[in-house]
């Protein structure tokens, strides 16, 4: 694990204990949002990445997931995570790392409020792209717009000063270069995109 990763993990798990307040009504507001955008079908197997201390695994459950994986960096949020939800599979890994062996193949990646954080936006992609099932997609998003989010890190300082959402070119063109098809990058209120594999 690189100097990046680990820095990032500390940031995060000094974070962790706050995390939830932290999400207001403007960023439940832009979830579902983005839940209503994904349109997801039942019985979905769905891994999320980033997933911190469980924030979006409810509306994993009201969507009708049939399995849900959750993965995170920070220890401490995996610890609040479990805490809060006992019954969801969440375990610590570091996504740009040798991770746990899967099952299964997934038909949901979904990367929420974490893709800046990532030092190898490629590597990401192309992980993304071998843990899906076929006609599986990646969703990267973000309750926040990229201008908004790029300053928020700013001001944020530390370690995250310079994790920035790159634009809708590049990210059309990280998605087409791992081999997804039907990709769509929206950058409004939230920031949405998604591709399938």
């Amino acid at each position: 694990m690189g100097v990046f990763a680990m820095d990032t993990k500390s940031f995060f798990d000094r974070l962790a204990p706050l995390w939830d307040s932290y999400q207001t009504g403007e960023t439940h507001a832009a979830i579902a949002r983005i839940f209503a955008a994904a349109a997801l079908s039942p019985g979905l197997r769905v891994l999320d990445v980033g997933a911190g201390t469980g924030i979006l695994y409810p509306y994993f459950q009201s969507a009708g997931v049939s399995g849900y994986t959750g993965l995170d960096l920070a220890p401490e949020m995996v610890r609040l995570f479990k805490a809060k939800h006992p019954d969801a599979k969440v375990f610590e890994a570091d996504f740009e790392s040798p991770l746990p062996a899967f099952p299964v193949l997934f038909d949901l990646v979904m990367i929420f409020n974490t893709f800046p954080h990532f030092r190898d936006e490629e590597s990401v992609f192309r992980r993304s792209r071998a843990l899906l099932a076929p006609g599986g997609r990646l969703l990267i998003c973000h309750s926040m717009s990229r201008e908004v989010l790029n300053e928020h890190h700013r001001q944020a300082g530390e370690v995250v000063a310079e994790d920035v959402l790159v634009s809708d070119r590049r990210f059309r063109e990280l998605y087409q270069r791992a081999g997804f098809s039907s990709i769509r990058v929206e950058n409004g209120d939230f920031f949405y995109s998604e591709g399938t594999a």
